[in-house]
């Protein structure tokens, strides 16, 4: 074996099975740190000429009826797959710790009116 074949294969890094231990520690570690946090997705662009696919993606983020309207998203990989799918269409901000007061609001306007009772 020739001197540089040997220092070759002592610099090549080598992957054992405590290091593949190390990085799945390391990713349930940092995986539950960001469940603590939520993402606040804006609907910022209408869904006219979007796919259906996109809108299909859209509304099961919670959006898609009206512009400006806001959904908070745990931090998962599935919630940012969603996001990262329709990030055109969307505004992102990263909340950190529970849902704030706002997230819990009515969407709808008050009727106006109090239903009594039937006819």
């Amino acid at each position: 074996m020739s001197s540089i074949s040997r220092i070759i294969s002592t610099a090549r890094p080598t992957f054992t099975s405590s290091a593949r231990a190390y990085t799945t520690a390391a990713a349930s570690e940092g995986s539950t740190a960001a469940a603590a946090g939520h993402y606040k997705v804006t609907q910022t662009r209408s869904l006219i000429g979007v796919p259906k696919s996109t809108i299909k993606v859209l509304k099961s983020l919670g959006l898609g009826r009206r512009i400006g309207r806001i959904v908070f998203q745990p931090h998962e990989p599935t919630a940012a797959g969603k996001i990262l799918k329709v990030k055109e269409l969307v505004k992102v901000e990263n909340m950190p710790g529970p849902i704030p007061p706002e997230g819990f609001q009515r969407t709808r306007a008050i009727k106006g009116y109090k239903v009594v009772g039937k006819m």
